[in-house]
Formats: C-alpha cells, sequence, structure tokens
C-alpha cells in the first residue's frame, strides 16, 4: 500500500497552553526543580518542544476511548500479554480486544501479507500502526511560536494520618506557563475517509479542551486548546496530478483502490456541497479546504467515521482455558 501515493493530506496544529504544562524530560536537575520540561537543542540554543510521539500517544490514547464508547471490543488493547501477567484482564477484554501486534506475531498469522494485516488489524491500529503494519499518519514535534515562559511549582506529599504535608515529601516542578504555543506539522498518508474523521474527533475534542497533555494531568497541569493554523488555516489534500478526484468530491483510499482489497470500501468519499478546485504542484493536484468547505469536510468525514466504528465487527471473546474456570 505505501509502494505508491495514492492520496494524501497536511495540516498544521497550533497547540495553545490554557494552564500550566509539564512533560518531564525524566531526570532531575542537580541543583534545581525535581521535574523538569524536556528540551531540544534548536535556533542555537535549548527550547522546551511537545514530542510528537508524546502527542502520537495522547491522540492514540484518546480515539481508543471514543471508540470503545461507540462499539466495544472494536479497539484493541495494545499492551495486552500473557494472561498471567495482565491485571485485570476480564474487565479488559469486556471492552477491547487483543493486541493487534500480538495476534501478528503469533501462530497463524506470521506469515501474513500486509494487505491481510491490514485488513484485519482494528481501526486504531488502520491508524495509528503496529508492530505488523505501519501507521498512516505522521506527527513532527511541536516547536513554541510564541515566547517560552516557565515557572516554579512546590508539590508535597499528603500525610495520610495528619492529613498534612509530609516531612521530607516536598518536591518542585518546572512547568510551561499559559499562554504558551506550540505549532507541530501533521501528515496523512493513503488514508481512508473515516480515518480522516476519526483524527477530526481527536482536533475536535482539542478545540473544546476536552483532552489534557503531559504529567500531572489529575492535578490540574496539561490543560491546552488546538486550532488549524498555517497559511490557510485548513486542510490541504493532493493526489497524483494523473489521478482525475471530482471537484465536488473528495476520495478514500478505497475510492482510489476500487477494488475492495486491504479490506476497503468503493464508496469511501464524501461529497461536497460545493466544488472545491485543484491546483497544480509539481507532480500532485492539490486542494485547500478552509472556512466553509472545512466545516463541510469535517462534519461529514466524522459521520463516516461513526458509521464505520458501528459496523466494525466486534471481536469475540477469547473461550476461558480450564484452569481459568476452575
Amino acid at each position: 500500500m505505501l509502494k505508491k501515493i495514492l492520496n494524501e493530506a497536511h495540516f498544521t496544529l497550533r497547540i495553545t497552553t490554557t494552564g500550566p504544562l509539564l512533560i518531564k524530560s525524566g531526570r532531575a536537575t542537580i541543583s534545581g526543580p525535581d521535574m523538569t520540561p524536556v528540551l531540544t537543542f534548536r535556533n542555537g540554543r535549548q527550547e522546551i518542544f511537545l514530542p510528537g510521539s508524546s502527542l502520537k500517544g495522547v491522540f492514540r490514547s484518546h480515539i481508543e476511548k471514543v471508540i470503545c464508547s461507540l462499539k466495544p471490543r472494536v479497539a484493541c488493547y495494545p499492551f495486552s500479554g500473557p494472561e498471567d501477567k495482565e491485571a485485570d484482564i476480564e474487565l479488559r477484554r469486556r471492552d477491547y480486544r487483543d493486541s493487534c501486534s500480538a495476534m501478528f506475531t503469533g501462530a497463524g498469522h506470521s506469515n501474513d501479507t500486509t494487505e491481510k494485516v491490514y485488513e484485519l488489524s482494528c481501526p486504531v491500529c488502520r491508524l495509528f500502526g503496529s508492530t505488523g503494519f505501519i501507521g498512516r499518519i505522521a506527527i513532527g514535534d511541536a516547536y513554541a511560536v510564541t515566547e517560552q515562559i516557565k515557572e516554579q511549582r512546590d508539590g508535597v506529599g499528603i500525610d495520610r494520618l495528619t492529613g498534612g504535608a509530609s516531612s521530607g515529601a516536598k518536591f518542585e516542578l518546572e512547568v510551561v506557563s499559559t499562554g504558551v504555543s506550540f505549532e507541530t506539522d501533521i501528515h496523512l498518508r493513503n488514508f481512508e475517509i473515516w480515518q480522516l474523521g476519526m483524527l477530526f474527533v481527536v482536533m475536535q475534542d482539542l478545540e473544546d479542551e476536552l483532552i489534557r497533555i503531559g504529567s500531572g494531568r489529575s492535578r490540574g497541569l496539561g490543560k491546552v486548546k488546538a486550532e488549524l493554523s498555517g497559511p490557510s488555516k485548513g486542510i490541504v489534500t493532493s493526489a497524483i496530478r494523473k489521478n482525475v478526484e471530482p471537484a465536488n468530491e473528495l476520495w478514500g483510499l478505497g475510492r482510489w483502490l476500487n477494488d475492495t482489497s486491504y479490506g476497503t470500501r468503493t464508496d469511501d468519499l464524501v461529497r461536497l456541497s460545493e466544488p472545491v478546485t485543484s491546483s497544480v504542484q509539481g507532480i500532485r493536484s492539490t486542494r485547500t479546504f478552509s472556512g466553509d468547505t472545512l466545516n463541510t469536510l469535517r462534519s461529514a468525514a466524522i459521520g463516516k467515521f461513526i458509521e464505520r466504528i458501528e459496523q466494525w465487527p466486534s471481536s469475540p471473546a477469547p473461550a476461558r482455558s480450564s484452569a481459568r474456570e476452575q
């Protein structure tokens, strides 16, 4: 599938802190705060940034919860492993499938073709990938586009007997202040329309400040707001210029393939309320969705996402072993 470019989408997302934020570096300073933000060397100095891997993890975790809420046993639990080492396995299996990664490295699937692996993957792994198949989405590191303002905060452990501060349990945090903006580039390649809708769901919840990122989320940290940025403040889609996509439609992977391979559907498209013309850039024909056309696309793609998940077959729960039944 990835040996050809069929369709692509890319956009810039601006993430602004609406509360203190901390993505920990994993080590304390020698003579400073116990917890500090992760840093990178950029523009000749050390800067705070939001790692793309962290953002991808937040996106994935959130959409797993959304899918599980729409229909149980459709999304897989990526960390499932041996039964004797997994806590609350019965509770987990009520809502989640076993790990796609574990399935494709196990007996009976180790020699599956990439087409079969994609077809059998859960909807989350189809977009974000697994050890058996690369994902459709790439999320870059988010770098600050406004002045970086940091502040220090004190934390303390609570004595369970007295209800007061526990002696010796004080710690310090260095956090990013409210009002600092970061920007990241997000790229989709060979995507299905419902996958675009899945991403729109995450972006909508970020816009509504329903997703927190980083450490200390239960202690009030990590509150952010996101919006589309860049020159168009929209989404740019593209296809190879020799291909013909009607101006009043946006095609997904299934429509481009048009043969139901990879478990796709030939009706994988969105009909637009008004035409969106394309322009030629190198080998690609590109189209920009912003304003009303973006709102129309967002609504239609989210509808496709909900419809696809509701139609997705639930994975049957594995039979219990006789040892566990005794």
